[in-house]
């Protein structure tokens, strides 16, 4: 801070802000942070919505969630209350977005609640320019699992593209976390993809390479793809959280349900026609173990999707 507005400092005249800051977080139980903080889970889900659909403004001016479903941005907005008190409600809106307004937007202009965010790792400003690297904190990594799987439920709740039946039926159009950013800025964003990667690896998922393409001369499409063979879809669908998104949990486990039923009646007619299991497994790729197939488990309960904002 500049001389002339700390020289008064001493006289308890004026407190510079980054020690207002300070000391509000410090009120809050938020500083210092340790990793036993009941806080931290939370703190992580809000922190991955800044990954996605979510952000900080590149004038540190506020931070945001938009999405589809008002109930997600609402979700969003108590989360924050829930880490930082009903008091940040006095900064807080929801405004309709999009061209057609077919979306809704949380914004918070608290400062404070910015300042931390940033400091925990937050993107700031447009993600698609990568002016500032984006990439996981260390610290989400050495964190226990809850913290991780809250961290980057929040970014496939943004994120990720869901699968649907193929118009063959016989198999599941893509899964995958894809991006757009400058071209000149490839190498960043797939270092970052490659993080996503490893922590789907740590739960069991199977990822497969990044596939890039050039829309024009100046940006690049990223998708990290994540198998979709019967078995690894049913675990990510499974072990995977998705935050702030009730209506793509809804898709994966529907297009998992069709899948599955497929598979069963196809492998109830290679029985028929003479084939033993073992062949049978491996013409679906499918190890011995996975109950979720051989033992007809019951199947996720899909209910009726959510209406999205008209």
């Amino acid at each position: 801070m500049p001389y002339a507005k700390t020289r008064w400092w001493h006289a308890n005249k004026y407190t510079p802000v980054p020690t207002q800051t300070v000391n509000w977080l410090k009120s809050k139980n938020l500083i210092p942070l340790h990793s036993d903080n009941e806080k931290l889970p939370l703190i992580a889900k809000v922190l991955g919505t800044t990954f996605g659909d979510g952000g900080i403004f590149a004038n540190l001016n506020g931070i945001f969630l938009s999405s589809s479903e008002l109930e997600a941005v609402k979700e969003f907005g108590e989360d924050l209350k829930l880490i930082f008190g009903n008091e940040i409600d006095s900064n807080s809106r929801i405004i309709e977005a999009g061209v057609y307004s077919h979306s809704w937007c949380y914004q918070n202009t608290n400062r404070n609640i910015i300042r931390l965010f940033q400091a925990l790792g937050a993107p700031i400003g447009r993600k698609s320019n990568f002016n500032t690297e984006v990439k996981v904190s260390e610290w989400i990594f050495l964190s226990n699992k809850t913290i991780q799987d809250e961290f980057f439920g929040s970014i496939f709740g943004g994120e990720l593209g869901t699968p649907t039946i193929h118009k063959e039926q016989n198999r599941l159009t893509s899964l995958d976390i894809g991006m757009q950013i400058v071209f000149n800025k490839r190498e960043k964003a797939e270092n970052y993809l490659n993080q996503i990667a490893s922590y789907l690896n740590s739960k069991g998922i199977k990822t497969g390479s990044i596939y890039s393409y050039l829309p024009d001369n100046e940006s690049i499409l990223l998708r990290l793809q994540i198998s979709t063979q019967i078995e690894n879809y049913y675990n990510f669908t499974k072990n995977i959280k998705l935050n702030y998104c009730k209506y793509k949990c809804l898709k994966l486990k529907d297009a998992l349900t069709k899948f599955i039923e497929i598979k069963r009646k196809k492998y109830n007619e290679l029985l028929v026609r003479g084939y033993n299991k073992d062949h049978i497994l491996k013409l679906f790729n499918v190890s011995e173990n996975f109950s979720g197939f051989l033992n007809l488990i019951s199947l996720p309960e899909v209910k009726e999707f959510p209406e999205k904002s008209q």
